[in-house]
């Protein structure tokens, strides 16, 4: 076998061995891939480094010989630098063999960013234009159905309205709400719910609502659980709402709710 076509090998091996979240990092282009062990070696005892793509790239063709990579580990503790480190072992074997199930990841070192955010992320960054677009028409028409069915129980008599906010930064998770003197409420949602369902949604909106009026929290406070539930995955942080909402579990005697809360209260 040449170094041309071993090489493409691994690279194909490493693609197909990673978690769909280094996958997207790789397909979104968000990070230089440096190599860490990856070498190729000639019959004749030359030793090749890949550390990089363009090593690959620049790659001369010669006979090699065979040996067994292993997926050591991904390290992304340097993501928010725009840097993913591939680390791989290797030994001398009789043919090809590439070892990929049983690797280590390092995440970032940030405890503030949380996986489920990066994925998030990724997601929102992913979209085109047209894609964004449609994305949040439909967004759009599912949120205000949520806000017509909650506002079915609940007199309220200002005017609500709720938008994404698409210049919100994107790693700072914060809705905002404003009231205006001529009986206006606009409710402003960071971009990382366009991928909520509709249960976390209602708990948003509950949640927000219920800084005008209480009673909101005590109608809707089993999807405020489940929003503070994705808050908490989301921001790796306690929503202080959940003492309240404890509170009305508890009054009512709900045991699931409560149990909920304890899990989230423990993750």
């Amino acid at each position: 076998m040449k170094s041309k076509e071993l090489a493409q090998k691994i690279l194909y091996d490493i693609y197909k061995n990673l978690d769909e979240f280094s996958k997207d990092i790789i397909r979104g282009d968000l990070a230089e891939i440096e190599f860490k062990g990856f070498y190729i070696k000639g019959k004749n005892g030359e030793k090749v480094y890949i550390r990089n793509l363009e090593d690959f790239k620049n790659l001369e063709d010669f006979e090699v010989e065979m040996r067994k990579y292993k997926l050591k580990s991904i390290n992304l503790k340097n993501l928010d630098d725009g840097l993913m480190i591939i680390n791989l072992s290797s030994r001398v074997s009789k043919n090809y063999k590439f070892e990929g199930n049983n690797y280590s990841i390092v995440y970032p070192s940030n405890n503030n960013t949380t996986i489920e955010l990066k994925e998030r992320m990724l997601k929102w960054m992913e979209l085109n234009d047209e894609e964004l677009d449609e994305k949040i028409i439909e967004f759009d028409t599912k949120i205000n159905n949520i806000l017509e069915d909650l506002l079915e129980n609940i007199n309220i008599k200002e005017e609500i309205s709720v938008y994404v906010d698409v210049f919100m930064d994107i790693n700072k998770i914060e809705n905002f709400v404003e009231k205006y003197d001529d009986d206006k409420i606009i409710i402003w949602i960071h971009p990382v719910f366009l991928f909520s369902n509709d249960d976390v949604l209602r708990g948003l909106l509950a949640y927000e609502l219920s800084k005008f009026k209480s009673k909101v929290l005590e109608i809707g406070y089993r999807d405020v659980i489940k929003y503070c539930k994705e808050l908490k995955k989301l921001t790796n942080k306690k929503p202080k709402i959940l003492e309240k909402i404890k509170n009305i579990a508890n009054k009512y005697g709900d045991t699931d709710s409560l149990n909920l809360i304890n899990e989230i209260e423990n993750e």
